[in-house]
């Protein structure tokens, strides 16, 4: 739950194009504005991470209780979002919506930001948010890249 060091973000992820694995997933990373770079290292590594099985159908939506900050799409998905890139804010005691992300045909991933569209769906699929969201501030950000771990 969201508190004064904490938030709770939410999106969906839907399938429209072909997957060739069994399911799939979509994260977003914790990301540091001062560093311009996801935050963690092979130890600790703040992220979200939505599953869902590979086959088009309707918009799945998650809650995540996340630390307060900002969420970008994480350099270790395995497709290229449409649009740059963008740091969203989940700011302390707030719970935010992020979008859809929205799998394609193309073999892309496309955001879709309307929260207005999306409330019902996700008041359906997510009940204990009562309603209580508002739209992620976005901002623009650099490219992130993944972090190595070796020995």
């Amino acid at each position: 739950m969201a508190s004064e060091d904490r938030a709770v973000i939410v999106y969906g992820v839907k399938m429209e194009g072909s997957w060739e694995y069994a399911g799939f997933n979509l994260q977003l990373a914790e990301y540091n504005l001062k560093t311009e770079q996801i935050t963690g290292n092979c130890l600790t590594f703040n992220r979200t991470d939505a599953h869902i099985p590979a086959t088009p159908g309707e918009t799945k939506y998650f809650a995540f209780d996340v630390p307060a900050g900002h969420y970008v799409y994480s350099p270790f998905n395995w497709t290229k979002l449409e649009g740059g890139v963008h740091a969203f804010e989940a700011p302390p005691w707030k719970s935010v919506y992020i979008g859809d992300f929205i799998y394609q045909k193309n073999k892309t991933i496309k955001l879709r930001r309307n929260l207005d569209e999306a409330q019902g769906a996700i008041d359906q699929a997510l009940p204990g948010l009562n309603g209580r969201l508002t739209l992620a501030q976005a901002m623009p950000a650099k490219a992130t890249y993944i972090f190595v771990c070796t020995p």
